[in-house]
């Protein structure tokens, strides 16, 4: 069943925990970095004679605020899972999806974009890959000043977050990546410097400057880390004494010796902590570049201390998707070496719960209580209506997810997310014993996975639309060993592909086994005649999501006599037939959502497409229509949709519209 749409059709439970000034909210973000890996999550509770390591930095970060440890990633590889975080769009409905690395990111609202437009200073300070084609700051249709960030320092093509060390050619033999500050490339003077060490001193160096220039302006800053991706590559000294603005690492500016950390030998330095262990020599380099993030997370956290707006800053720290078994070096490398998928079964590329539970951690003194464990399910498309609500920005009508905020404060009552991964790829899950006998090397390809509950639906190697699920109950049996599909108290198949029909939208460049199947209609659902029609004055550039009040009036149609700002209309479309039907928008700015997928974008850059297409069973289907008015007069219906198979467009009429 789909919670986020049915919500809204009835009141906001409870006004927003968040008051007083608008937060800084610093993302950290790392690039396969496995739920097992964190000492809080689980990397703490390896027995004794089993490897492990620490991330001490990051447990005083969870400690201190609270452990999301269900939450999802958008899909177990890193150009879909990062292109739906910023957008706030799952796999059903995102424009990047499977392995298209360096696609553009299309030009909509994003989690930049709509923070930059309520007066965040914004930047982006690492890894991007969601750029589109081109080769240069000028000429990459998406490149991150385009997209919503106001300061981009870091590498822009997927492969350039391939090789920590940009001047170097460690791993890039041949060529040097590139690394661009706004307009500038400027790789070649980055000798020695090791990526996590820079792109954590520049974030510092943002950090402290717009404290000093622009005190009185809030600030987002995505800090996207491309360690501990499978390059294992060290740093090249010790990690700088001392934390935060006086000390760790600094950002020096000069060519050669652009930071602090620039000097010794590239790619030598094994922590101390691992040094003399009795383990291969990749392994040592995994937990030496795990340990590196964790002190460039004491020395920002330290930062904001030492700035006094630790109180006033949201930070987030997660990663893109479960743990890597790539190795770039002689050595191989198994994710289970540390147990890097912690209790959970698969790796990167997987939709096991090990590929797409990375977890988070949320750290925001005097708002977020500390010490708190939630097994809350979420995922990644939450976080822009999350920032949408306690920076006061309006959610734009795109965005798939469900504000956090009451499960991160602790206060009101938290909507139930959505959590949908779909994901097509080759090769196997890894053959390790510590996985169930039934999941070690199974073939992948298409898959699919959604979660109702403590249960989740999965299949593996789709190859037709009625291919049946496996159902496990993650929470008693996080493994997922043993399949329950179809015992007492389980949700029933129909359920399950009820609820992933009606999150799934088609995708040219991503065709599935299951497209344009017949939507399932909803059941036992009692209307009247018309439709639910909230208005806003909001003015911003994008239609947005407006919860319903008190206020509400019925309408019979989509009519609107606004000129200014949004109107949504949220209600049921009663399908006559079984069939294809085709819905014309008479307006740009507008948004249709059917279920939970999107059936038709006028408002995105780029979006020309009046006329969307969608396979529904005979019933009812909640529908939602959000119009951003431009000022000019409406003088016909907005909307208007055909039966299927007519050989001529007849518009069903307005009777078969309730609320």
């Amino acid at each position: 069943m789909n919670m986020r749409f049915l919500f809204l059709l009835i009141p906001m439970l409870a006004a927003s925990a968040i008051a007083g000034p608008r937060p800084n909210i610093l993302f950290i973000f790392c690039d396969d970095l496995g739920y097992g890996d964190v000492g809080v999550f689980y990397q703490n509770e390896r027995k004794a004679g089993e490897p492990s390591h620490q991330t001490p930095q990051i447990d005083a970060l969870a400690k201190g605020g609270i452990q999301l440890r269900a939450h999802y990633c958008a899909a177990p590889v890193c150009a879909p899972s990062r292109a739906s975080l910023f957008s706030g769009r799952h796999q059903g409905n995102a424009a990047i999806r499977n392995n298209q690395f360096d696609k553009e990111f299309p030009d909509q609202p994003s989690m930049a974009s709509v923070l930059q437009g309520n007066g965040y200073a914004t930047a982006l300070i690492g890894k991007w890959g969601l750029q589109g084609e081109g080769d240069s700051s000028k000429t990459w249709p998406a490149y991150p000043t385009k997209r919503g960030f106001d300061y981009f320092l870091g590498g822009v093509r997927h492969r350039d977050g391939h090789e920590h060390y940009p001047a170097d050619k460690i791993h890039s033999k041949k060529k040097r990546i590139e690394v661009w500050e706004q307009n500038t490339e400027i790789g070649a003077d980055l000798h020695n410097c090791y990526t996590t060490d820079l792109w954590t001193a520049g974030a510092k160096r943002w950090i402290i400057k717009q404290r000093k220039e622009h005190s009185d302006k809030p600030f987002f800053l995505f800090l996207s880390f491309d360690t501990p991706h499978a390059a294992t590559q060290l740093p090249p000294c010790a990690f700088p004494e001392g934390y935060g603005v006086n000390g760790g690492l600094q950002w020096l500016g000069k060519p050669g010796q652009m930071i602090n950390t620039a000097n010794g030998k590239p790619d030598s330095y094994i922590h101390p902590d691992y040094a003399d262990k009795d383990w291969p020599n990749v392994y040592k380099r995994y937990a030496s570049s795990v340990r590196r993030i964790d002190n460039c997370v004491g020395d920002l956290v330290q930062t904001l201390r030492d700035l006094k707006i630790d109180h006033n800053t949201l930070v987030v720290f997660s990663s893109d998707h479960g743990p890597s078994i790539e190795s770039y070096l002689s050595e191989p490398f198994r994710a289970n070496f540390f147990a890097s998928s912690g209790p959970f079964t698969g790796t990167k590329r997987d939709v096991w719960e090990g590929g797409i539970r990375p977890g988070a951690i949320a750290s925001w003194p005097g708002t977020i209580p500390a010490g708190v464990v939630s097994e809350s399910p979420s995922q990644m498309h939450d976080w822009l209506p999350t920032f949408c609500e306690i920076s006061s920005t309006p959610t734009p009508a795109l965005a798939d997810g469900t504000s956090l905020v009451p499960t991160l404060t602790g206060k009101g009552e938290q909507v139930p997310t959505t959590v949908y991964v779909e994901y097509s790829v080759g090769g196997k899950t890894p053959n390790y014993q510590e996985y169930p006998p039934s999941k070690r090397d199974r073939k992948r390809r298409e898959m699919q996975s959604i979660r109702i509950g403590d249960f989740k639906g999965i299949r593996y190697n789709i190859t037709s639309a009625d291919q049946a699920f496996e159902v496990y109950n993650v929470v008693k049996d996080p493994s997922e060993s043993k399949d329950i599909a179809g015992q007492d108290g389980v949700p029933p198949q129909q359920d399950w592909y009820a609820a992933a029909a009606r999150m799934h939208g088609t995708e040219s460049s991503a065709e599935r086994p299951y497209d344009n199947i017949q939507i399932p209609a909803l059941s036992g659902i009692i209307t009247t005649a018309g439709l639910n029609v909230a208005h806003s004055s909001a003015k911003v550039p994008y239609a947005v999501l407006l919860p319903n009040t008190d206020d509400i009036i019925i309408a019979k149609g989509f009519y609107s006599d606004a000129s200014t700002g949004n109107t949504q209309f949220t209600g049921f479309i009663d399908a006559p037939a079984d069939g294809k039907y085709t819905f014309n928008l008479k307006s740009n700015g507008s948004i249709l959502r059917i279920h939970d997928i999107v059936v038709l974008d006028t408002d995105s850059t780029g979006s020309s497409n009046t006329l969307g297409v969608i396979h529904l069973k005979k019933g009812l289907h909640p529908i939602s229509l959000t119009v951003r008015h431009t000022g000019k007069p409406i003088a016909e219906s907005l909307l208007h949709w055909t039966l299927p198979e007519a050989t001529k467009a007849t518009v069903v009429p307005d009777d078969r519209l309730s609320h």
